[in-house]
This record gives structure tokens, C-alpha cells and sequence, in this order.
């Protein structure tokens, strides 16, 4: 009796994966309602496979265009595809691509999902090079899903927004184009068992919110699952509200996000109830409650302490937030995780450093004025390379604890052009 109370609560340590309480509260917040929904075709895309999926346009009146995009598709309508390259069947790396936000009067995110298809042929970067062999996921089959809903891939709700320089209507739909390629992953691959799902920048974002539990609800509990979120901070300047004296710029932002994109409608009920999850809070508190309620997850975040591109979009108003104040954020709410949950939730933070990312290409920046295609292998934090902490991380077994996959945050070092 008392095991099968234990199944059905909120800490079942001796079951895998998420618990049944947790599992329908995700289902009564309607995370899981766009599976099953979608059905592309397929084409060819050099060693890719292309899944395109139909907008479905239909009449609706209450649009501009007179018409509405009734499917998975791109901030401004247009449609939206997901590709898929196979490898083992039984390892699947979902990566989730990045490229900015929109809310209201800030427009400052990728638009077409087909200006992010990767390239047919390679020689390909970081994370996706089959052929290098301090490369963990060289061997893994692949299911890359660009980004262009301006949500992180956590929005679910269409603006009329005559402002929007793309078109007359923003179709935050990033919960539906997750969902449908996480159908896409459970068609093509479904006998993976060891799965990682990936995520840079603003696909950080999704795989850090909604994208493991789409991977349980798809996969099951008895997969292998990890988390790799690759500069997504998940953690903002929450700025000055109206009952504090407010409001200004940034905390105008945070109204925003949450009016456009209405993510936390799929937060379950009691993360909400505990305070955790806040739409006006940090976002972190959907990482607590997965912790918390998924027994065998394990989630790394990889983050320069001074990334130039994220200290512009976590400080809501224009400007960029100074490093050390970012610094402080990243540190304090990912601490919070690592010491709540210190064997399943670990960071590589890089010191010294303004770069954003490291799992493809990297850009430049003022202090790094060259794109670095080789950073997965070369960046390094107190000496231990990314590329080695992330073959640990993924390691099946209790060893990757005990040998490589470690906390790691390096000394502040502040960089010559902040």
C-alpha cells in the first residue's frame, strides 16, 4: 500500500522519471495538447530530412489579413519546419535552435524558420559534427527544430499588433511548433533511449521550460533524459513594479512577455500554488518543480558570466545590463538549483569571457572579434573542457558523478570591453 502511494505522490524517488500527480498536472495545464495535432511531409535536405507542416490558413475575421494560420507556424504566418538527420536509433539529441524575442515594441527575433535550416552538407559545428571523436552526441540521431515564434518555444497566443514590421499579426506559437517536432522525434526515432534535449539562447529558454515534459509525454518515464540548456538564462532583470514604485522599462517588459505569449497558462497548478512559477517572477521555478517531480532528470547550463548578447535581452530596456550585476543573477538563481538538487543539476560558467554559447558556431564580439566554430571543444572552465564535462554529463550510469561531470564556476574576471 504504501508503494503505490508512493507512485502517485509528489516524491516518488523509486519510480523513473516524472511522477503520476506531476504528469496530470501537465496535462490539466494543457502542456501536452498540441501532440498529435500536426502532419508534415518530408523532402529531402541534403543528409537531412525536411518535415514541413501546414499553416492551415482558414477564414476568421477578428484577423488583419481576414484569415488566421490554424497550425504550427512562424511569428509572421509563414510555415514552419523541422529537420531530422539519422544515427544510432537508440540516442536522439532534440536541439532546440535560438534567435532573440518579441514582445510588444521590441522586435528583436528571428522571423523565418527557413533561414535557419542547416546547411545540407558539412563539414558541420560543435555539437552536430559526426565525426569527431570528442564529440558525445557524434553517434546520435538528430532532430533540429529552428526557431521563429519569438517566444521561446513557450508561447501560445496571436497578437494583432500593427507595430510588428513583418506583418500585421504575431503568431506566438511556440508550444505547437515544439510539440509538433517533438511528434516528429517520436515518429522517425522511437526507439530512443537515451535522449538529451538541447536548446541555445532562446531555445535554451524552451529547453529549460516545456520541452523535457513534451520528451516524458512522448517518450516515456523510462528513457534516459537529459537537459542541456546552452546560454538560455532563464533569469531576467525583473525591474521596478507599480506597487514598489514603478513601473519602469524592464518590469514594462515582463508585463509584456507574459500578455503576448501567455506561457504560464501551462504551469502546473502546484508550482503556482508554492510561488515557484510566476509570470512576473524568474522562470527558474519551472526548473525547481521538474526537479523536484521527474526522479532521474539530470539539467546542465552552460553560460559566459558576462554574454553580451543575453545581458542585452534580460535587462528589458534597451541597454545592457552590466556584467557583474548579470553575473550575480545567473549565479543566484542557477546556485539555487545546483544546491537544491546537487547531483542532478550542474553549471560551467565561463569567467572573462562575452561570448554567447558554444554548442555551433560561435559570433564574435568586441573582445572575441572572430565567429569560433571549434568553441564545444576548446572553451574551458577552470581547466576541464566543455566537450569532456558534457560527455560525463550524458554518460549513462552513476559514474559521470563521480568523475567528470562537475559544478564548475569560475572567478569573476570582467572583460576589456564590457
Amino acid at each position: 500500500m504504501a508503494a503505490l502511494l508512493l507512485v502517485g505522490g509528489a516524491a516518488a524517488a523509486d519510480v523513473p522519471g516524472l511522477n503520476a500527480q506531476a504528469l496530470r498536472e501537465l496535462r490539466q495545464a494543457g502542456v501536452d495538447k498540441y501532440l498529435g495535432t500536426s502532419m508534415p511531409t518530408r523532402s529531402e535536405h541534403g543528409v537531412w530530412t525536411k518535415h514541413a507542416f501546414n499553416p492551415r490558413y482558414v477564414p476568421d475575421a477578428s484577423y488583419p489579413a481576414r484569415v488566421r494560420a490554424d497550425g504550427p507556424v512562424c511569428i509572421a504566418g509563414t510555415p514552419y519546419s523541422v529537420f531530422t538527420r539519422e544515427g544510432d536509433p537508440k540516442k536522439l539529441l532534440i536541439f532546440l535552435q535560438g534567435g532573440g524575442a518579441c514582445w510588444q515594441g521590441f522586435y528583436n527575433c528571428n522571423v523565418l524558420g527557413d533561414a535557419q535550416a542547416p546547411p545540407q552538407q558539412g563539414p558541420f559545428p560543435g555539437v552536430f559534427d559526426p565525426t569527431s571523436p570528442q564529440n558525445p552526441f557524434a553517434d546520435y540521431s538528430v532532430v533540429y527544430m529552428p526557431y521563429c515564434d519569438g517566444s521561446t518555444f513557450g508561447g501560445d497566443n496571436d497578437v494583432n499588433d500593427p507595430g510588428f514590421p513583418f506583418g500585421p499579426t504575431r503568431y506566438h506559437r511556440g508550444l505547437r511548433n515544439v510539440s509538433a517536432g517533438m511528434d516528429v522525434a517520436m515518429q522517425m526515432f522511437p526507439d530512443a533511449k537515451q535522449i538529451t534535449v538541447m536548446g541555445h539562447s532562446a531555445g535554451g529558454v524552451g529547453a529549460a521550460a516545456f520541452a523535457p515534459f513534451l520528451a516524458r509525454f512522448a517518450f516515456g518515464n523510462n528513457t534516459k533524459l537529459t537537459v542541456y540548456n546552452d546560454a538560455g538564462p532563464i533569469a531576467v532583470n525583473l525591474g521596478t513594479s507599480p506597487s514598489a514604485g514603478g513601473p519602469d522599462v524592464p518590469w514594462l517588459s515582463v508585463w509584456a512577455r507574459q500578455n503576448d505569449w501567455r506561457f504560464q497558462k501551462f504551469y502546473p497548478q502546484s508550482c503556482i500554488d508554492d510561488g515557484r512559477c510566476n509570470a512576473f517572477g524568474q522562470q527558474t521555478g519551472i526548473i525547481s518543480w521538474r526537479l523536484e517531480n521527474d526522479s532521474t532528470i539530470r539539467e546542465g547550463f552552460y553560460e559566459t558570466d558576462s554574454d553580451r548578447t543575453n545581458r542585452f535581452f534580460a535587462q528589458g530596456d534597451g541597454t545592457r545590463m552590466d556584467p557583474q550585476a548579470y553575473r550575480e543573477l545567473i549565479l543566484t538563481e542557477h546556485g539555487a538549483l545546483n544546491a537544491a538538487y546537487p547531483t542532478r543539476y550542474k553549471r560551467f560558467i565561463v569567467s572573462g569571457d562575452d561570448t554567447h554559447g558554444a554548442v555551433q558556431v560561435t559570433a564574435e564580439t568586441p573582445n572575441f572579434p572572430f565567429p569560433q566554430p571549434f568553441s564545444f571543444y576548446t572553451q574551458q572552465a577552470n581547466g576541464t573542457l566543455l566537450s569532456y564535462w558534457a560527455t560525463e554529463f550524458v554518460r549513462i550510469g552513476a559514474r559521470q558523478s563521480q568523475f567528470g561531470w562537475k559544478d564548475i564556476v569560475e572567478d569573476y574576471v570582467p572583460v576589456p570591453i564590457p
